[in-house]
């Protein structure tokens, strides 16, 4: 097949959407070339499986492109695509933006498979005429994709938070410029201080590149999460970056606060208020509120947070972030998850170079 390589200027066209990648978004211009669309065709010569998303290598004759898609392994196989259907040796057809840190390097926007199935990313739109288009913006996983069994028992067996939740309704605070989930309204909440480490951020610095991450960015995803009773201790795990939380719900043993060491996740005591979860949570050792803008947080930062079923199937959950150096005022977010009866929460293993 004839290789072919297709620069389209869109200089002065409206940046399009953010696509949701966990290596940078991948129309974000400080991560992107956003102004060329690159098109390019060749043979898969590595397919890469791993998370935090699907990554090949391809071949289009003249040199080697790393290619970037947003999509977790997850979510192909929700879709009921696996790693076979990019077999390597097969010939592609993909478009997309260069990266700035690596002009070999492409954040895929769409992609065409020898099927003539067209994978495009959310807030995209599909190329190629007369193709089978295919979703791949993100979607968290639902009861829909379980087994039946694990469905009845996570129905007969889970009581009240002690469930798996995904899905997220609410507002991400300080969320990336054109995701619609965000809410800018927090902006205003930042000290000058504050800003003035927004303005200087290197988004090739947020450690979700090498697959790291801290609180609280992790409360704010879509991904499925797990909140586990274990006797004197409550768990929290969210399947991305394999989070897992430890709440203390009997402090007794617990060691003088200024013998607690700091950590990422921070230090967590939790207590009841009728059949709600109230979280209290100090010694948080990251920098980030949030790894993807470069919202700055210091480690005199407090959170309260709180679980609560309402409705029966939804749990709603508050959060608020106190930093004297950081925030003019307390920054206060409240999200919604759905409960989803015999989802599983997946090993993350995320791997960030080939």
């Amino acid at each position: 097949m004839k290789t072919l390589i297709r620069i389209v200027l869109m200089v002065g066209v409206a940046l399009p959407p953010l696509v949701a990648a966990h290596h940078g978004t991948v129309t974000n211009p400080t991560l992107y070339i956003i102004e060329e669309l690159v098109e390019i065709e060749g043979e898969v010569v590595e397919v890469f499986w791993r998370n935090p998303h699907v990554r090949f290598r391809l071949d289009d004759g003249s040199r080697i492109w790393e290619l970037e898609m947003g999509p977790q392994p997850g979510l192909f196989r929700r879709l009921g695509v696996s790693q076979d259907s990019f077999s390597e040796g097969g010939q592609i057809r993909v478009a997309g933006y260069v990266s700035r840190r690596n002009e070999s390097s492409l954040g895929v926007t769409n992609l065409l498979l020898p099927s003539d199935e067209e994978f495009v990313e959310g807030g995209q739109t599909a190329r190629w005429e007369n193709k089978q288009q295919i979703d791949i913006g993100y979607r968290p996983p639902s009861s829909q994709d379980a087994d039946p069994a694990a469905v009845e028992t996570a129905r007969a067996t889970s009581e009240g938070i002690f469930k798996v939740w995904a899905g997220v309704g609410g507002h991400r605070p300080f969320g990336m410029p054109g995701s619609p989930n965000a809410d800018y309204s927090h902006e205003r909440l930042l000290t000058e201080h504050a800003r003035e480490m927004v303005a200087q951020y290197n988004h090739v610095d947020n450690p979700e590149l090498d697959c790291r991450t801290g609180m609280p960015s992790p409360m704010f995803d879509p991904v499925p999460m797990q909140i586990i009773d274990d006797g004197d201790r409550i768990l929290i795990r969210v399947e991305e970056y394999d989070v897992e939380r430890v709440v203390h719900m009997d402090t007794d043993g617990i060691e003088a606060p200024e013998s607690i060491a700091a950590s990422p996740l921070g230090f967590s005591v939790g207590h009841w208020e009728g059949d709600s979860l109230v979280v209290s949570t100090t010694h948080v050792d990251w920098p980030l509120f949030n790894n993807g803008t470069g919202t700055p947080q210091s480690d005199q930062v407090i959170y309260g947070e709180s679980f609560e079923v309402i409705e029966g199937d939804v749990l709603r959950y508050t959060f608020s972030a106190t930093d004297p150096l950081m925030f003019i005022e307390p920054v206060v977010v409240e999200m919604l998850r759905g409960w989803t009866p015999g989802v599983a929460i997946e090993p993350f293993d995320c791997v960030a170079d080939w």
